[in-house]
C-alpha cells in the first residue's frame, strides 16, 4: 500500500486479512474471504462508535493513522471464521478490541488518538 492520508474499506480488509495470515505478500485475496470481512465492517464500525472508541464516518476515507489499529480490531472480530486456534484468537482479540471490549491495545490507541478532538456536537446551554 502507498502511504496516503486516507485509506478505503478495501485497504482495511486487505490489512485485516494479512493480520489473520489469510494472505501473504503478493497473493490475491479469495473473493469469499474479502466479502466476509467487508460485510462485517459496518457492524464493527457501529460497535466502535457505540463503545465510544472511534467513529468512522466514511469507510471510503479512513484516516491513515487509524489503519493499523482498525485492522487489528477487524482481524480479532473476524478470526473465528478463518479457523484460527484459540490461542491465536486470544492474541488477536487482546491486540484489537480486547476483552472486555475497549481494553485491547488497538482500542486504547484509537481512544488516545481521538482524545480531546472536537466532536462537532452542539453544546447544550442552560439559561437560569
Amino acid at each position: 500500500m502507498v502511504s496516503t492520508p486516507y485509506y478505503t474499506a478495501s485497504d482495511l480488509v486487505t490489512e485485516a486479512l494479512a493480520n489473520l495470515g489469510v494472505i501473504a505478500a503478493g497473493q490475491t485475496i479469495a473473493p469469499e474471504d474479502f466479502n466476509y470481512v467487508n460485510d462485517r465492517l459496518d457492524a464493527i464500525f457501529r460497535k466502535l462508535g457505540a463503545l465510544e472508541i472511534v467513529y468512522v464516518a466514511d469507510p471510503g476515507n479512513i484516516p491513515g493513522e487509524w489503519l493499523i489499529d482498525l485492522a487489528a480490531i477487524v482481524a480479532g472480530e473476524c478470526a473465528t471464521k478463518f479457523g484460527a486456534s484459540a490461542d491465536f484468537i486470544g492474541l488477536l482479540i487482546s491486540a484489537g478490541l480486547g476483552s472486555p471490549p475497549g481494553s485491547g491495545t488497538a482500542a486504547i490507541s484509537l481512544k488516545q488518538m481521538t482524545r480531546g478532538r472536537p466532536t462537532g456536537e452542539e453544546q447544550r446551554t442552560y439559561s437560569y
